[in-house]
C-alpha cells in the first residue's frame, strides 16, 4: 500500500473510490453511501486525523526500530556524522535514537487507545521498506531527519482540522516531542538545531507525498 492510497484503504476514513481517477455515477452514489470517514462537509473527522497521525508514528517507529538493529551502535557511532561531532554526543547518540524509538511507539499506541475511547477504529499498521535508509548511517540520519520533520508539519497542519478541543492539548504535546526530535537530529548532522523562527504546517497531500516512497504494499 503506497502512501497516496492511504486515503482509499481507509486510513483517512475514505473509501476506495474516493481517491480513484475516474468513476461513473454509480461509483459516485456508492461514494456518497461510505462516506462515514467524513463530516457533512466532506472535510476529516478527528478519527480521521488519529488515524493519520497513528500512521505517521507507525512509520517513524518502525523506521528507528529497523534502523537501529540493521545498522548497529559501533556502525553508528564511527559514522561521518558522529565522529565529525567527537565527544560524548558521539557515543551516546545511540542510546539517545532508541528512546525516540520508544517515543513514536508511545505516540502510536495512545493514539490508538484514544480512537477507540472516540469510538472508532484505529488503522493497522502498514508494510513499510525504508530500502538502503536503514542500512547507511548517514542516510539513515539524514531520513529519521526527514520524518521528523514531516510529522513536526503534519502536527501543525492538522491540529486547526481538529474538532474536539479536548484533543488540541495532547495533540499539541506530540507535537513538540517530535520538534525536539528534529533539533536533535539537525544537531546530529551537524547542522542548527532550531534553522527557523517559524515551522512549515504541512497539508495532508504534502505529508503523503515525502511518506510515499516508504510505505508499500
Amino acid at each position: 500500500m503506497s502512501a497516496s492510497a492511504l486515503a482509499s484503504a481507509g486510513v483517512l476514513g475514505l473509501p476506495l473510490s474516493a481517491s480513484a481517477d475516474s468513476h461513473d455515477d454509480d461509483d459516485d452514489e456508492e461514494m456518497d453511501d461510505e462516506d462515514e470517514g467524513m463530516d457533512d462537509d466532506g472535510e476529516l473527522d478527528d478519527v480521521d486525523i488519529l488515524n493519520f497521525a497513528r500512521t505517521l508514528e507507525f512509520l517513524e517507529a518502525r523506521f528507528y526500530r529497523e534502523g537501529l538493529d540493521t545498522i548497529g551502535e559501533e556502525g553508528l557511532c564511527s559514522s561521518e556524522p558522529l565522529r565529525a561531532i567527537g565527544g560524548d554526543l558521539q557515543f551516546t547518540a545511540f542510546d539517545e535514537l532508541r528512546v525516540i524509538q520508544e517515543h513514536e511507539e508511545i505516540h502510536f499506541e495512545v493514539l490508538g487507545e484514544t480512537i477507540e475511547d472516540l469510538g472508532g477504529e484505529p488503522v493497522a499498521e502498514p508494510e513499510f521498506d525504508f530500502g538502503t535508509a536503514t542500512e547507511d548511517p548517514v542516510e539513515f540520519l539524514q531520513t529519521a531527519a526527514l520524518l521528523e520533520t514531516t510529522g513536526v508539519g503534519a502536527y501543525a497542519g492538522a491540529a486547526p482540522l481538529i474538532e474536539n478541543a479536548d484533543l488540541i492539548p495532547p495533540a499539541l504535546s506530540i507535537h513538540s516531542v517530535e520538534a525536539r526530535h528534529t533539533s536533535f537530529l539537525n544537531v546530529l548532522l551537524g547542522e542548527s538545531g532550531f534553522p527557523d523562527a517559524f515551522d512549515e504546517a504541512l497539508t495532508v497531500d504534502e505529508v503523503l507525498e515525502r511518506a510515499d516512497p516508504f510505505i508499500v504494499g
